[in-house]
C-alpha cells in the first residue's frame, strides 16, 4: 500500500498539470473570442467585394475568367501544427480524401494535417505551418498567396477550391468552397444601378484588382476560421482533460485520508504494544 506522503506528490502533481491545462484553456478562450469578432466583418468585406465583381461582369460582359475545360484545381486545405486538438486534422483529411484526385495540385497548412494526410497515403504538392495567432496571419498570407497565384495563372488551372472547418452553432463542419472563378450567384440580389458608373480605371484593371482582393480576403477568412476551430475543439480536449484530472483529485484525496487513517492506527498500535503508557 502506498505511502500518504506519496500520494500527496500525485495530487500536487495532478495539480501541476491543471494549472497547464487552464492557462492552455485561457490561451485557446482568447484566440477563439478574438477570430468570434472578426470572421463576421471579413464576411461581411468579402461580399462587398463579390458585389463589385458582379457589377462590374453584368455591367461589362467582356470581364470574366476564361473558361479552361479539363483544367486541373488548386485545392488548399487548412489543419493545424499543434496538437491537442482531437480529430480537427483527421476530420480535414477525411474531407480532402474524398475530394482530391491525381490531377490536383494540393496545399496543405499545418504539420497535423500533413501527418494525417501522409498516414492516409494521399500525396501533396506544398506544405506550410498553420497560423498560432491572428496576428500570424498576414504574414502567412505573404508565403502563400503569391504561390498560389503563380501556379493559378498557369493556363491548366481553373479552379481554386479551399477545404476548411467552420464553428455553427456550437457544432464543427468541414467546408468545401470554391474561392476562383469566383461564385457571384453568393451575393444577394440587388437593383444594380441602370447607369454604368464612371470609373478612372479601366475595368478590366478594376476587375484584376478585385479578384485580387477577394482572394486576399478569401484566404484571411479561412485562416481565422480555421484558427477558431483549431482552438475550439482544443478547448473541448481540455476541458475534458481538466475534469479528468478532478475525478482523480478526489479519489487521490480519499485514498490519502484512508491510508492517513491506517498509518495512524498503526502508529498508535506501536505505541500501545510498546509499553510506553505502562510505568
Amino acid at each position: 500500500m502506498p505511502y500518504s506522503e506519496d500520494i500527496e506528490k500525485k495530487i500536487t502533481s495532478f495539480h501541476t498539470i491543471e494549472d497547464i491545462i487552464s492557462a492552455m484553456k485561457a490561451y485557446a478562450g482568447v484566440t477563439m473570442r478574438k477570430t468570434e469578432q472578426i470572421v463576421p466583418n471579413i464576411r461581411e468585406y468579402e461580399n462587398n467585394v463579390l458585389s463589385v465583381i458582379s457589377e462590374l461582369i453584368i455591367q461589362y460582359p467582356a470581364l470574366s475568367l476564361a473558361t479552361r475545360n479539363g483544367g486541373s484545381r488548386i485545392v488548399v486545405s487548412f489543419g493545424s501544427s499543434q496538437g491537442l486538438c482531437g480529430a480537427y486534422n483527421e476530420n480535414v483529411a477525411a474531407a480532402v480524401a474524398d475530394f482530391v484526385d491525381a490531377r490536383d495540385i494540393l496545399f496543405v497548412m499545418g504539420k497535423r494535417l500533413k501527418s494525417a494526410l501522409e498516414s492516409r497515403h494521399i500525396s501533396f504538392a506544398y506544405s506550410f505551418d498553420s497560423v498560432l495567432s491572428v496576428g500570424g496571419i498576414r504574414s502567412a498570407l505573404g508565403k502563400t498567396v503569391s504561390q498560389i497565384m503563380d501556379i493559378y495563372r498557369q493556363k491548366n488551372v481553373y479552379y481554386l477550391i479551399f477545404i476548411f472547418t467552420s464553428i455553427f452553432e456550437k457544432r464543427s463542419k468541414v467546408i468545401r468552397e470554391q474561392m476562383l472563378p469566383p461564385d457571384v450567384e453568393r451575393v444577394v440580389s440587388r437593383q444594380l444601378n441602370k447607369t454604368i458608373p464612371f470609373t478612372y480605371l479601366d475595368p478590366d484593371v478594376i476587375f484584376a484588382r478585385a479578384l485580387e482582393e477577394l482572394l486576399y480576403i478569401g484566404f484571411y477568412r479561412c485562416y481565422t476560421e480555421s484558427l477558431r476551430s483549431e482552438n475550439w475543439y482544443r478547448m473541448r480536449r481540455m476541458e475534458g482533460a481538466s475534469e479528468i484530472l478532478r475525478k482523480h483529485v478526489i479519489e487521490l484525496s480519499s485514498l490519502q485520508k484512508y491510508i492517513r487513517q491506517e498509518e495512524i492506527t498503526e502508529e498508535m498500535l506501536e505505541i500501545l504494544g510498546s509499553g510506553m503508557f505502562y510505568g
